[in-house]
């Protein structure tokens, strides 16, 4: 049997499975290399032909494995040839692999003889489909990757699953890839695959000679050049042109390169071994590397496909060019790859009004390394002026692609230039303010603290700048009141002329960006006229303001500010896009975008933004029945140390403790919710505190309570106004008074968000304030979100009602489905009983139908099954008529 494939799709991890099925007692294993005589495999064809017949007759089948048989001398095969037709006597079974990938010393007519008269098997081993792919790069990683991942990965390896591995490892050394809520995410595509000096492929290729590696680096960074790559090489290394070539024709040996059929241009079998070897040049040698590639294409000599190439050899060589020209390319090219808003006066952005959006309009390339561009280009320019803001456009570009580390240098670097200049004052708030959100994402409190006091202030003594400035940090840190004091004692500003500017100007003016910051921060206490009376004015932009509204639950307003400002959804930070698809009702998406906000790599949200995401995120994940994957979110959540709105992930985590009946945990959780929003001067978000805790006052018949939630929502109704306040006031009145029940649903209504309609209604029901025919309208809004257990205990108040449930068998299917959700999470028969609001012994019976069905024979192996809830990845082979070794 011969088994072809290419090189990394798993051959020498099938030959040793078939040697395994056999027995070591009844196999030989011989693995065949380039330029090594085959002594060991010659010997065991000797020791075959010593068999006497009749000896040979008696002996079980024995096998001869051979790995990498492409690499067996002609005399040896024809020896192997002729035992092979005598095998009925010898009792000899032979099984060899091929890799059809590289040049190999097997003449193909010898084996084509034993092909025609049938005497071999050929079977082709097939690179993995997507399906494959996802579940190798799974059982890699440990989670279940995302599609984006799948398709980088798929890229870089070529579906070679011996190559996957490698690139897994590669990219979590480069810190390319991270795992949130049980999902493997790729964070940075342009990370450089990293692999330990000590790994076999880097081994390997240096033992290959000084000579060979260098050419290998150095094709590895000028291949996208194409024919003009091997002489390109030699200029840069300084050797020969012959040993260039020869040195490629090792590495076509050595399956790392291969050459197109015309003789021409080489290409690299594997894009994982360039990346990696690429990044295997030192800091001089890429530096030539690059000044070589770049004045070859401005030559003429060369040329290049890849709109991205060129640029990045430009950021690279720097200086080593004619600075001029490669200033304005790189500029050029960065500004036409990107939607970055990179001038002084772009719109404010979110959380402290820093201009850091992203988009995903037409470009040229990919934009991943626009910021590294712009930095270069500010590099090549004598001008300080433009060399300031080119420098300014980095920083941002750094900032909404998530490079946080970077974005932070670039804007100290800045200050440091700007410390003693005047008359810069717009600009330098919008750096200041930039750098606050860097601070904030990276999570350095210390430094937001040291801001925000203000004792020391190593820049230009501007009284304006820096109140804005503490301002900012302070508002970074959730002190509230303290944004207001700062900000209502600021100087007024006044330009070089002496005259006072206009607040409604420039948006970098200290007093536009203040009042930002003041009426954000007044809002969040519970006075929210400034704020609104920003959102009636057409000046405004809007994109902080449509963050704050979709973090108080006020969709309808949110869209229609967003409308106004002539903005997309797409151009809102991760955290706020994610909330408004949870608020629409649209679970998937807004699932997929916290993973990726989540995910290192994500633009930075205000604290705000991002507590209500994980707020909302948590709240679907409880709704399918996914309880210990939202106490992981609301964990992660809290892990951030104490943050502005922190109360808000308290509702995830009291409904996941009265669904488990865990009546006093739940007010204890609400309870010191309620006293943090106080010690932190916060009101926003205290209205859901109050209607969670007076369900818990229905549920446990507790009227104290009960009358303390009434007045405490009634008095955070009337200081908000919103309309999400003035609905969770009526929810909670209706519970003593079911007349205000259709004033609350009404109310419920007009918010627009399917979800919270859905919640009100069960309340309404279940406190006898609503007709409990409206159940089958909420009981399809869940089902269009896949809520598993809100539709469970929905079933169960239905039922309670003699409301009919519909579609029995999927009722069935969904029930299963649950319970398959709620054992993998490890809840016993008791707490699935809670959850379900049903008797044990009923759990018990699905339990017993569930295992009868399924065919699992224990909770752990349901559970391993829902962890993997993916095929096992496995080795696709077809036996067909495929073309022989050539």
């Amino acid at each position: 049997m011969l088994i072809l494939g290419t090189g990394g799709t798993g051959l020498s991890t099938v030959l040793k499975q078939v040697c395994q099925e056999f027995g070591d007692d009844r196999t030989w294993f011989v693995p065949a290399r380039p330029r090594q005589p085959h002594s060991a495999l010659g010997n065991v064809l000797n020791n075959f032909r010593a068999l006497r017949p009749k000896e040979r007759s008696d002996r079980p089948s024995t096998v001869l494995a051979i790995d990498d048989a492409q690499w067996v001398d002609a005399g040896t095969i024809r020896r192997l040839t002729s035992l092979v037709r005598a095998s009925a006597d010898t009792g000899l079974r032979c099984v060899c692999t091929v890799r059809v990938d590289v040049p190999a010393t097997v003449q193909p007519h010898l084996v084509a003889e034993l092909v025609d008269d049938r005497l071999v098997d050929v079977v082709w081993l097939r690179p993995l489909d997507d399906t494959g792919l996802a579940a190798l790069i799974g059982e890699r990683s440990g989670a279940e990757p995302t599609a984006e991942l799948v398709r980088h990965v798929g890229r870089l390896t070529r579906n070679r699953p011996k190559a996957v591995g490698i690139a897994i490892d590669a990219l979590t050394a480069a810190d390319g890839i991270r795992v949130v809520d049980l999902r493997t995410h790729l964070v940075r595509p342009d990370a450089v695959p990293t692999l330990r000096p000590q790994h076999r492929l880097l081994q390997e290729l240096r033992g290959l000679g000084a000579a060979k590696w260098s050419v290998a680096k150095a094709a590895a960074v000028l291949n996208p050049l194409g024919d003009a790559m091997p002489e390109l090489v030699a200029e840069a290394t300084g050797l020969p042109h012959a040993e260039v070539t020869e040195a490629l024709h090792v590495l076509r040996t050595n399956g790392i390169v291969r050459q197109t059929r015309d003789g021409g241009r080489w290409i690299f079998r594997l894009p994982l071994v360039q990346r990696i070897l690429t990044g295997q040049t030192g800091p001089y040698e890429r530096r030539r590397l690059a000044e070589v590639a770049v004045t070859a294409v401005w030559a003429g000599r060369a040329r290049c496909t890849d709109p991205d190439f060129l640029a990045d050899q430009q950021a690279c060589a720097g200086r080593m060019l004619d600075e001029r020209r490669a200033k304005a390319e790189l500029l050029a090219h960065a500004r036409a790859s990107t939607r970055w808003n990179v001038g002084y006066g772009s719109r404010p952005g979110p959380g402290f009004g820093v201009a850091l959006t992203s988009g995903s309009g037409s470009r040229s390339g990919s934009g991943a390394n626009a910021g590294v561009w712009l930095r270069a280009a500010a590099q090549l320019t004598s001008d300080e002026t433009e060399r300031v803001r080119i420098l300014w456009e980095s920083a941002r570009v750094f900032a909404a692609q998530g490079r946080m580390a970077e974005g932070l240098a670039t804007v100290e670097s800045l200050l440091n230039d700007l410390s003693t200049q005047r008359g810069c004052t717009p600009l330098l708030i919008d750096i200041h303010l930039a750098r606050i959100s860097m601070l904030h994402a990276t999570g350095n409190r210390a430094a937001l603290n040291w801001l925000a006091r203000g004792e020391t202030w190593p820049w230009a003594p501007d009284p304006a700048v820096q109140a804005v400035t503490r301002a900012g940090a302070s508002y970074a840190l959730g002190h509230w009141q303290q944004v207001r004091e700062l900000l209502d004692g600021m100087p007024r500003h006044e330009d070089a002329s002496g005259r006072p500017q206009d607040p409604a100007g420039h948006h970098g003016d200290p007093a536009r960006r203040a009042e930002v910051l003041r009426s954000l921060a007044a809002l969040w206490q519970g006075d929210p006229d400034r704020f609104t009376g920003h959102l009636s004015r057409p000046d405004q932009r809007g994109f902080p303001y449509t963050a704050a509204l979709l973090t108080l639950g006020e969709l309808t307003a949110a869209e229609r500010t967003l409308a106004r400002s002539g903005g997309r959804s797409e151009d809102l930070a991760l955290a706020d896009q994610a909330v408004l698809a949870a608020r629409r009702g649209d679970f998937a998406r807004a699932l997929v975008l916290t993973r990726r906000c989540l995910a290192p790599g994500a633009m930075p949200s205000s604290d705000p933004s991002r507590v209500g995401m994980i707020q909302a995120a948590a709240l679907i994940l409880l709704a399918r029945g996914q309880l210990r994957r939202a106490g992981e979110l609301v964990d992660r959540g809290h892990g951030a140390g104490r943050t502005p709105l922190l109360h808000l992930l308290a509702v995830p985590q009291a409904r996941a403790a009265m669904a488990l009946g865990e009546h006093r945990h739940v007010g204890q959780i609400l309870d010191q919710a309620v006293t943090d929003a106080s010690d932190g001067d916060t009101v926003v978000g205290t209205d859901e505190l109050w209607f969670a805790s007076a369900q818990l006052a229905a549920a446990t018949g507790d009227r104290d309570r009960l009358d303390m939630c009434r007045r405490e929502a009634d008095a955070v109704a009337s200081k908000l106004g919103t309309d999400r306040a003035i609905t969770h006031s009526l929810l909670v009145r209706a519970v003593v008074d079911p007349r205000s029940g259709p004033a609350a649903l009404n109310a419920a209504r007009a918010l627009g968000q399917p979800f919270e309609l859905a919640v009100a209604i069960e309340h309404l029901v279940r406190v006898g304030a609503a007709d409990p025919l409206l159940l089958r309208e909420a009981y399809g809004s869940l089902g269009r979100v896949d809520a598993l257990l809100a539709r469970a205990r929905m079933r169960t108040l239905m039922r309670e009602h003699d409301v009919a449930v519909p579609d029995r068998q999927a009722v069935v299917e969904e029930n299963e489905r649950l319970l398959a959700v709620l054992v993998a999470q490890g809840f016993g028969n008791q707490q699935i009983s809670a959850l379900l609001s049903v008797s044990r012994r009923s759990i018990e019976s699905r339990l017993t139908r569930l295992f009868s069905r399924s065919g699992y024979r224990s909770r752990l192996e349901l559970a391993m099954a829902m962890l993997h809830d993916r095929p096992e990845p496995s080795l696709t082979v077809y036996t067909c008529a495929e073309p022989s070794l050539s």
